[in-house]
């Protein structure tokens, strides 16, 4: 008998140029593909990980939601499901909130903070990350959203 263990997999870079983001506004981190296809056969979770800077940091402290990660699946593996990325009004399907990325110090203006998500369950499907600043400020451009699976091995 064999048992199953956790192994993780390399750093995937969904983007390192996400645009600026003002506040409610919501920008695409591009395609994560967790089918078998995908690269992430057998991964049970995956965790994220943004870095990203504000010029003006008025108002984000320790325990700030600065932004939301929405992975929205591309069921027919072409279309998603119908978003809004208006500026400051942005709007997910809320089924597809994956994690928030929450700060655990007040940051420094224009320094790279980093924010990883809580591990959550890697359901084989092609989706397209975005994320949804909740920070009060705008986020600078160049953010990057990354993305490492964990997954499964007999032992």
């Amino acid at each position: 008998m064999a048992d199953i263990r956790a192994k993780e997999r390399a750093i995937q870079t969904l983007t390192s140029t996400g645009a600026s983001l003002t506040n409610s506004s919501g920008g695409s981190a591009g395609d994560i593909d967790l089918r078998t296809s995908g690269g992430y056969e057998g991964d049970f979770q995956v965790q994220m990980e943004l870095t990203c800077q504000w010029a003006t940091i008025t108002g984000i402290a320790n325990g700030t939601i600065v932004a939301d990660l929405y992975l929205v699946p591309k069921m027919d593996g072409t279309n998603t499901p119908d978003v809004d990325t208006t500026t400051g009004a942005s709007n997910f399907p809320i089924a597809c909130l994956a994690g928030s990325f929450i700060a655990s110090k007040a940051p420094t203006a224009n320094t790279d903070m980093r924010f990883v998500t809580a591990a959550f369950d890697a359901s084989p499907r092609l989706y397209t990350a975005y994320i949804k600043n909740r920070s009060g400020q705008t986020i600078s451009a160049n953010w990057t959203l990354k993305a490492i699976g964990d997954q499964g091995k007999t032992v």
